[in-house]
C-alpha cells in the first residue's frame, strides 16, 4: 500500500502526522476486531505502509467494539441472523447439490477425515465443510503436514462448499445480507459520502475525515462483503468447473477507492436499472419523480449540490447530474472487481471502463 498510496500517488504523506502536530495522526482511521490474530494483522499492515516511523511521530490510535456490536464480525447471538443464516445455507447447497454430495462422499471413505463430518449431509446443519476448511488451511499455512489424501484439488473443493455454506447464501436473501454485514456495508457507504462532500466543502461536521481507514476483520467479513459485491470469479484452475465462489485465502484484503474525474465525458447512456426502485420501496408513490433516477440509499445530501452554492443541502434543489465527477473502485487482492450493476454502459467510466463505477452504480449495487 505504501508504493501505491505513499510513493506513486502523494495521497498519504512519507511520514504520519497529526492534525496539531501533538495528537494521533489525523490521515487514517483504524479498527480491528477484538481478536489478537486481526491486531497483529493491522500491525503488519501499518509497519508495511510506515516501516522505520521517527520515535517523534504521531500516535496510531486503535478503535475496537464491543464483539456484540462490532460490524467487522456477525452477531451469532441474534436470535433472528441464525434461521435466517440455516436457511440460506440449506438453498444455497441446494443449488450446489452435485457437488456438495461428491465432496461428502469422498470425505467419509477417508480415515483421517471420515469421523470429521456426517456420512450423510444431515438437513439443517450447515457448516460442516468448513470446520474442515478452518483446520486445513490453518495446517497448510503453517507448514504442518496433512494427511496424504488430502491434496491440493481437494482442499480447493472443500474451499468451494465452504463458500457454498457460509458466504454463497447472502446472494440469496437481502434480509440475510442486511443482517449479517448491513451496518458495515453503511459504514463503508458512510465514509464515501463523507470524502465527497467534504471534497465539495459541505461537510456538515468540522472535523475533516481521515483520507483511509483501515478496517482488520476476517475471513467471515471479506467473502460475505464479495457476495454483496457480486464477485463469484475468484475460482480456482484446479477445480472442473473453474469459476465460481472461494473462500478467501490467508491475508486476503478488500480496497475500496473513491475517485474523481471532471475531464473526462460521463456517460450518456442511462442504465437500465434506473428510475426502477420497485423492489427497494413498497411506497413508490412517495418518492418525487426526479428522484427516482438515482438508487434511494444515496442520501439526498448527495444531489442538493450545485458547484458553487454553499448554501445548506436542504435549500438546495435537486440536482441528478451532482456525482457525475465521483466514481468507485473496488480491488480484492489486487484484482479489480466488476460490480454488475456496473457493467451497464451508463454506469461506469467512459474511459477506466466497468470497474470504475459510478457513484449511483456502486450504491445501486450495495442497496
Amino acid at each position: 500500500m505504501r508504493a501505491l498510496y505513499v510513493d506513486a500517488l502523494d495521497f498519504l504523506p512519507a511520514v504520519p502526522r497529526s492534525g496539531d502536530g501533538k495528537g494521533p495522526t489525523q490521515d487514517l482511521y483504524l479498527r480491528t476486531t477484538a481478536y489478537s490474530r486481526t491486531f497483529e494483522s493491522l500491525q503488519q499492515a501499518l509497519g508495511g505502509m510506515y516501516p522505520n516511523v521517527p520515535a517523534n511521530s504521531p500516535l496510531f490510535h486503535i478503535n475496537v467494539r464491543p464483539l456484540d456490536r462490532d460490524s467487522l464480525y456477525p452477531d451469532f447471538q441474534n436470535k433472528l441472523l441464525e434461521p435466517l443464516h440455516i436457511d440460506g445455507a440449506v438453498k444455497s447447497i441446494a443449488i450446489f447439490a452435485e457437488e456438495y454430495a461428491a465432496l461428502h462422499k469422498d470425505v467419509a471413505q477417508m480415515p483421517s477425515l471420515r469421523d470429521e463430518v456426517e456420512p450423510e449431509p444431515k438437513p439443517r446443519t450447515p457448516n460442516a465443510t468448513y470446520f474442515l476448511w478452518d483446520t486445513m488451511s490453518a495446517m497448510r499455512a503453517h507448514g504442518l503436514p496433512l494427511p496424504k489424501e488430502i491434496d491440493d484439488e481437494f482442499i480447493a473443493r472443500v474451499s468451494r462448499m465452504s463458500s457454498v455454506e457460509y458466504m454463497y447464501p447472502v446472494t440469496l436473501s437481502t434480509e440475510l445480507a442486511k443482517f449479517q454485514l448491513g451496518p458495515l456495508v453503511r459504514e463503508l457507504a458512510d465514509n464515501v459520502v463523507s470524502a465527497v462532500e467534504d471534497d465539495r466543502g459541505t461537510l456538515a461536521s468540522k472535523q475533516q475525515p481521515p483520507k483511509m481507514t483501515i478496517y482488520s476483520g476476517h475471513d467471515t467479513t471479506i467473502g460475505p462483503l464479495l457476495s454483496i459485491l457480486g464477485d463469484e470469479l475468484d475460482g480456482s484452475p484446479l477445480l472442473k468447473n473453474s469459476a465460481g465462489p472461494m473462500w478467501p485465502p490467508f491475508a486476503s484484503s478488500l480496497r475500496i477507492e473513491l475517485l474523481k474525474d471532471s475531464a473526462s465525458p460521463y456517460p450518456t447512456v442511462q442504465p437500465s436499472w434506473a428510475g426502477d426502485l420497485a423492489e427497494h420501496s413498497n411506497e413508490l408513490s412517495t418518492i418525487l419523480p426526479e428522484e427516482r433516477t438515482r438508487p434511494p440509499n444515496a442520501p439526498n445530501s448527495l444531489y442538493r449540490w450545485v458547484p458553487g452554492q454553499a448554501a445548506a443541502a436542504s435549500a438546495v434543489p435537486f440536482n441528478p447530474r451532482a456525482t457525475r465527477d465521483y466514481y468507485v473502485r473496488v480491488w480484492y487482492n489486487d484484482r479489480s472487481i466488476q460490480l454488475p450493476a456496473c457493467l451497464d454502459p451508463g454506469a461506469h467510466h467512459s474511459k477506466l471502463g466497468s470497474t470504475a463505477c459510478t457513484l449511483d452504480g456502486f450504491f445501486k449495487q450495495i442497496a
